[in-house]
């Protein structure tokens, strides 16, 4: 019999991007954290950085809800494996709330929020009744649960002034406003928002935000909402064996931080031990490794210590020498290529294991989003004509990209892209383990067989 339990949770949207998720959603963690509240914390897309906030706050992992990847009953076994043991659990929503692939609101917020109440964000500076109109757009346009909506930029006054006349026309609950206020702030780049560990007055900004939190959102009534959330199965987390088949170093530190949770759960369930190491400060791989994962993240940010760190570069290039498996997803893909180039045309060397340069853009490449790859031969990690679901983004271009795969955008375009030399597979796609589980297998395989070989 399934065990079907209350799992309390809220999902928060946004009309726009831009309009205040990541603070607003961070100040709500911080809040329910503050009053020693066990959270698990959600985040919709294909998002790595907002997760990195999150699980500061909270002391768990944040885990991802995309739906481009995840069917729903993917999604309703994800919330169900992580919230059975906790109290309450948020997720953020990415983007504008109906904003999904193409320009479509297919596999969008939206679409995740079917599984769970959901509080809508609406910046509402200079607006006064305008708000009304505009919130009842959203909430009608399609079959949705959003239960409540919180003010964002908008005055103490306003607040208490637009509260009981949208409750009365849309039914819906005003939960509380977020005003502007000094020294909430987490600044920008041009992937989205900094990585928590590059922001010096992280915990200031989060205290002021869960204070804020506190003092101008009805906590209470949104745990209320969240209790009204459809009880999901609890389900067994998948076990992890005790006896490792193979040891893959995972590169971790400031320029390479980009990795899914459920990813690196996977490998582990398959048999890998995660050994942790950092290609800009340690001088060599871990002892023993098998296998290397490199992830995204900002290797332009540290190209010169990646570059003059030569003692690493030659381990790592020695591993593959000795026919060690390595996926190199976006960052990691920059980094295994020849030469990272800069803007100013100013270049550093890198491993050199794949035979073409990265050149970074003013702009994000139109090549980017969500898309889907079909493999035109059998490689190491798939066999030919394997579809799988992948994201791209990145503000740089490889003068060759690969020819393993067609890639295809949701709008119909299309291009030959990644690389799967020997055993190593590297390109600017990331992958999510959990809709494509045989590429991790066959990741964790190779592993073995080179630690065979090794022992």
């Amino acid at each position: 019999m399934e065990n079907v339990k209350p799992m309390p949770r809220v999902l928060i949207a946004g009309a726009n991007s831009g309009c205040g998720k990541t603070s607003i959603t961070c100040g709500i963690l911080k809040a329910l954290v503050n009053r020693e509240l066990h959270i698990q914390s959600y985040k919709c897309g294909p998002d790595y950085i907002d997760p990195m906030l999150h699980s500061h706050i909270t002391g768990r992992n944040c885990r991802n809800l995309d739906p481009f990847f995840s069917t729903g009953e993917d999604l309703r076994y994800l919330v169900g494996k992580d919230s059975q043991d906790v109290d309450f659990s948020v997720t953020e929503g990415v983007m504008g709330y109906y904003d999904g692939v193409g320009i479509s609101c297919e596999k969008s917020t939206w679409t995740v929020s079917k599984e769970t109440g959901t509080i809508l964000i609406f910046n509402v500076k200079g607006m006064s009744h305008t708000m009304i109109p505009l919130i009842k757009g959203m909430v009608e346009y399609q079959d949705n649960p959003i239960a409540g909506v919180i003010l964002n930029r908008c005055s103490k006054g306003m607040y208490q002034l637009m509260k009981p006349e949208i409750e009365e026309k849309l039914g819906i609950s005003v939960v509380g406003y977020f005003p502007q206020k000094e020294g909430i702030y987490i600044g920008s780049r041009h992937l989205g928002l900094m990585t928590a560990a590059e922001i010096d007055n992280l915990d200031e900004i989060l205290s002021l935000l869960g204070e804020t939190a506190e003092e101008c959102i009805d906590l209470d009534l949104l745990l209320e909402i969240g209790e009204k959330a459809e009880p999901l199965t609890a389900v067994k987390r998948p076990e992890v064996p005790a006896e490792k088949r193979a040891k893959i170093a995972v590169a971790w530190d400031k320029a390479f931080c980009f990795y899914y949770k459920e990813n690196l759960e996977i490998l582990e369930q398959l048999g890998a031990e995660l050994c942790y190491f950092s290609p800009v400060n340690d001088v060599q791989l871990p002892e023993d490794t098998d296998g290397i994962y490199l992830g995204g993240g900002y290797p332009e940010t540290y190209r010169k210590e990646l570059a003059e760190n030569l003692s690493m570069k030659e381990s790592i290039c020695e591993a593959a020498k000795a026919g060690k498996p390595i996926i190199a997803e976006c960052g990691g893909f920059m980094y295994v290529c020849d030469h990272l180039v800069e803007t100013d045309d100013s270049q550093e060397e890198m491993l050199g294991l794949i035979n073409t340069d990265v050149r970074m853009t003013k702009r994000l490449s139109m090549q980017f989003g969500y898309v889907t790859m079909k493999a035109l031969y059998d490689t190491a990690f798939f066999k030919k004509d394997t579809k799988i679901r992948v994201h791209e983004f990145h503000y740089s271009k490889a003068d060759k990209r690969g020819d393993a795969c067609e890639i295809t955008k949701y709008s119909g375009k299309c291009w030959n892209g990644l690389y799967v030399k020997d055993k190593i597979m590297a390109g600017y796609p990331h992958f999510y383990f959990h809709n494509c589980k045989e590429v991790a297998k066959c990741f964790v395989d190779m592993a073995e067989e080179a630690s065979t070989k090794r022992c």
